[in-house]
């Protein structure tokens, strides 16, 4: 997805919420644009009065300082647009020009036409005021679209935010006393707007998750996990995997590695949630690796698997004697086919290493790899207690 960002009159890409929005929208490896258009200072528009034309912000220089930037695009990929006070009007412009077709726009106090509350502004923005789009083509461009706006905007009535949305059918969203939605009312970070962004992507569920670890505050941990590669702590990693298993859209594939027998409790809320993944229709499988014949006597150990099998979790039992020499980390999992998470064991501990979330392509390539290798060997469980017999048959008489 590509995100395009359009600040103000008298604004830069560098004001209000913009600069947050770009770096929260980058931690989720999305690609997005903020482009500096021409703008006069107030200071100088305010001392050379109303009859010289502005020379910076007008919308021919606007419209050029674009087309750099849209000569850019390429065929087919998503856009986002989202504009603020006269960066929601120039968008039309841009829009009905082009015949961009854009997956979304969001209009934060949008208007049309002139506002009569300074002549500073209106004054700058006069090239920009049109009413008479082709307003039946501006709603197939732009198929989804919200308008943000306030009731006591200093700069921007009500009612011409209203005319711009009604114009557009796009989804209202009234915001008491916000202002004008600005550094003015200390606006600065805009969690609403990455809110409806969030609504476009189609994001691995751990960027999700690092989403919503954000909005509960929880700023130094999120800041330490941007990008498609994340480490975190093993406490943090059963709280990802409840909110990936309550989140699951297709499928998933986990390994379980004997030795870790003890880290992956049978009754923690990460086993019930993934048992209850499963009771939901959701197809996934759990192929337990065993290290030694003596870790199938583990109460724990056949608790799981007793668990899992009755939950209508596709159970498979593995020697780790037959992939240890492909597999390099035998415990990890394959969520929605869209990422990865690995589970390092260190022996010499015992315990669960630092664990990583990786979506990037060659994680996952990796891990397909060794799905199939692991699967090549294992047996699959139909019949709880028959089956783990005769593995434990096939375990002894392997290892004799």
């Amino acid at each position: 997805m590509k995100f395009l960002l359009f600040h103000g009159a008298f604004g830069s890409p560098g004001s209000n919420w913009l600069p947050e929005l770009k770096d929260k929208l980058e931690s989720l490896g999305q690609e997005v644009i903020a482009p500096a258009f021409p703008v006069e200072t107030w200071e100088y528009i305010t001392r050379t009065g109303d009859k010289i034309s502005s020379q910076q912000q007008n919308l021919d220089n606007w419209l050029a300082e674009f087309d750099k930037v849209y000569k850019t695009f390429r065929k087919g990929e998503k856009l986002v647009f989202i504009g603020h006070s006269l960066g929601p009007l120039f968008i039309l412009h841009i829009v009905e020009r082009y015949n961009i077709k854009v997956d979304c726009a969001i209009f934060v106090c949008p208007f049309l036409e002139k506002l009569h509350k300074s002549w500073q502004i209106d004054h700058v923005n006069q090239s920009f005021y049109k009413t008479n789009f082709d307003f039946r083509k501006l709603k197939k461009l732009i198929p989804v679209s919200y308008v943000l706006y306030s009731n006591d905007d200093p700069y921007v009535d009500q009612k011409y935010s209203e005319l711009f949305g009604n114009a557009l059918a796009s989804s209202m969203i009234l915001l008491k006393r916000a202002g004008h939605m600005n550094s003015e009312v200390n606006l600065n970070d805009f969690p609403l707007i990455m809110d409806l962004c969030i609504t476009r992507l189609e994001l691995p569920l751990y960027q999700r998750y690092l989403s919503l670890k954000e909005k509960l505050g929880l700023t130094e941990y999120v800041e330490k996990t941007k990008g498609s590669r994340v480490k975190i702590n093993a406490e943090e990693a059963l709280a990802e995997g409840v909110f990936r298993f309550r989140n699951l859209v297709h499928n998933g594939f986990f390994t379980f590695f004997t030795p870790m027998v003890k880290f992956w409790d049978p009754h923690s809320q990460y086993m019930r949630d993934a048992r209850a993944a499963a009771t939901r229709g959701k197809h996934l499988t759990r192929v337990f690796i065993v290290d030694k014949a003596s870790d199938l006597k583990s109460k724990l150990l056949r608790e799981q698997i007793l668990l899992d099998f009755t939950a209508g979790i596709h159970i498979y039992l593995c020697k780790y004697a037959d992939i240890k020499d492909s597999v390099t980390i035998p415990d990890f999992g394959i969520t929605d086919d869209s990422y990865v998470c690995f589970v390092p064991y260190n022996k010499k501990t015992k315990k669960a290493e630092e664990i990583e979330l990786n979506s990037s392509r060659e994680a996952l390539d990796t891990a397909r790899q060794w799905k199939i290798k692991i699967l090549n060997h294992a047996m699959e469980m139909n019949d709880y207690k028959r089956d783990l017999l005769a593995f434990q048959r096939i375990f002894s008489t392997h290892s004799k």
